[in-house]
């Protein structure tokens, strides 16, 4: 029964270690310092200071699949984040829903 609880505990262990590894590595650890054209992205989801991740920024994706970090304090990524919330207020007014 000892060697039981001694594999869940090491399991937890190496679980809790490659969760923080995941975390870290999720990170923004630099801004992209050139624009990228609205029409190129996709979406974005916002990073915030955390014990993990200590630079704010906004990282957006795009229609490639690739990914990116930009200061959320520079005027043109604002700008992209108006243009992808203008795109997502234009997708949802076109739906048309069927009761």
């Amino acid at each position: 029964m000892d060697k039981f609880y001694s594999g869940i505990l090491l399991f937890i262990l190496i679980f809790r270690a490659f969760i923080v590894e995941t975390q870290t590595a999720s990170c923004c650890l630099a801004y992209k310092r050139r624009p990228v054209r609205c029409a190129l992205l996709k979406g974005y989801t916002i990073q915030t200071t955390t014990r993990h991740c200590d630079l704010k920024a906004i990282i957006f994706r795009t229609l490639h699949g690739k990914v990116f970090c930009a200061d959320p304090n520079m005027p043109w990524t604002q700008e992209r984040v108006k243009c992808l919330e203008k795109k997502v207020k234009k997708m949802k007014s076109s739906r048309n829903y069927i009761v």
